[in-house]
């Protein structure tokens, strides 16, 4: 979602409250390239702003099952969340 969204705030609050239930890997995780579902924070996911709120509800109920992961480089800083 684009950080000048108008409901970037909520979304940001909601991706890391659902972040911060999840332990974290660090650095790429081979099992996300085949995720059920996927969804990052900064990152374009290919999805219009609405798809995005579906998606990042879809992943809040599936809590049990999520997996995450913290992305940098020298360049970049993303957080991954995910259904194997």
């Amino acid at each position: 979602m684009h950080v000048e969204d108008p409901r970037w705030d909520d979304y940001e609050n909601r991706f890391r409250a659902l972040a911060g239930r999840v332990t974290l890997q660090k650095g790429p995780q081979a099992e996300a390239a085949s995720a059920e579902l996927m969804l990052c924070l900064y990152g374009d996911n290919g999805l219009s702003s609405e798809q995005e709120f579906e998606v990042l509800a879809r992943l809040e109920q599936a809590e049990e099952r999520l997996r995450g992961t913290e992305v940098v480089t020298a360049y970049w800083e993303d957080v991954l969340l995910y259904l194997p």
